[in-house]
């Protein structure tokens, strides 16, 4: 073995024939590596004359006073997101309010690598917001007890915001203002909140007993490109509006999809919200950046940052978690696509 050679994780990983991850744990003290295995890994990586770099070597002083938040999806959908941006900005005040020191890492769901916080022993506990890669779910069945808490994805331990209930008030709100037609725009079911958002939608016009044509009044749209979405609703609303009924409300599960709905309603001579109340499920700014400004349920991102933070001490400091899963109630805000209806 060349000396000048600096000797990383995964050249100790191949040689020992294990994954990085138990590399990682092994030589970290982190994880549930058996006490053979630790001892093999750490043979192979003093015979590799493997040094651990600072970081490493200041883990365990570190541990828990560094939290870190692993985003996990690419970064052109990242920046300017109703839901990543909120979650980066409140991570990054909770963590200066309790004079935590914190890091952000990127993380493409597609990738087979690692994220680089998961291993490097920088981070005592990590939050994770987007979709769990299979690599990352690996590495958390390998190492059970390393402090990860899941925002809006299954995991162990895991914030998830009650959609279904928000969306059922949301219609309960409406019907109080005497709409009785309603009209859904939403998206695909094998995402969580799609699902939530329409089955509470579907719950309330039952209870309520309200008019709603799925056949005419709603639409499914795949919810991926703002441009390709936005126009998707636009279509929709452009048929929905040259019809001689239409609803008086429309839930919107997506804001893109409002900007649409709304674009369609002027170009129909409709009045919103005289004639026509939108609801969107929207981040504060997406709702505020469109005309008239959109009633909206949004991801309550301060709570479930700061209910997470504090699962992650939890964790770190080896306590065991009352709740491994935690409920959050997203935020409603009544802005200007809302109000009784007349007629």
């Amino acid at each position: 073995m060349n000396r000048d050679r600096v000797v990383k994780l995964k050249d100790i990983a191949d040689a020992a024939g294990v994954a990085v991850a138990t590399v990682s744990a092994a030589l970290n003290g982190t994880g549930t590596v058996s006490n053979a295995m630790r001892e093999r890994v750490r043979k192979v990586a003093a015979e590799m004359n493997y040094e651990p770099n600072m970081a490493a070597k200041l883990l365990k002083q570190k541990r828990s006073r560094d939290l870190g938040l692993i985003v996990s999806d690419l970064p052109e959908r990242i920046f300017g997101s109703g839901y990543f941006m909120p979650m980066i900005s409140s991570f990054i005040r909770q963590c200066e309010s309790e004079e935590l020191r914190c890091q952000i890492e990127y993380h493409d769901p597609a990738s087979s690598k690692i994220p680089s916080l998961l291993v490097n022993g920088l981070a005592g506990g990590v939050l994770h917001g987007g979709t769990i890669s299979p690599a990352v779910r690996k590495f958390l069945e390998e190492n059970p007890d390393f402090p990860f808490v899941a925002l809006e994805e299954e995991s162990r331990y895991n914030l998830l915001s009650d959609y279904e209930l928000a969306f059922y008030k949301a219609v309960q709100y409406l019907t109080a203002l005497d709409h009785r037609r309603f009209g859904l725009v939403t998206g695909p079911l094998e995402y969580r909140r799609q699902r939530q958002i329409e089955t509470g939608f579907l719950r309330a016009v039952d209870e309520f007993a309200l008019d709603y044509r799925p056949d005419e009044w709603s639409v499914r749209l795949p919810l991926k490109e703002d441009a390709a979405t936005t126009r998707g609703a636009v279509e929709f609303g452009r048929k929905l509006f040259s019809r001689k009924e239409f609803p008086s409300a429309v839930i919107c599960s997506d804001g893109r999809a409002a900007k649409g709905i709304l674009y369609a309603a002027c170009e129909a001579g409709v009045r919103v919200p005289k004639q026509l109340s939108v609801f969107a499920c929207s981040s504060q700014a997406e709702a505020e950046q469109s005309f008239p400004t959109v009633s909206s349920i949004a991801w309550n991102a301060p709570e479930a940052i700061f209910r997470g933070i504090y699962m992650l001490k939890t964790l770190i400091e080896g306590r065991p978690l009352k709740e491994p899963q935690i409920l959050i109630e997203p935020t409603m805000t009544i802005r200007e696509t809302t109000a009784k209806h007349i007629g």
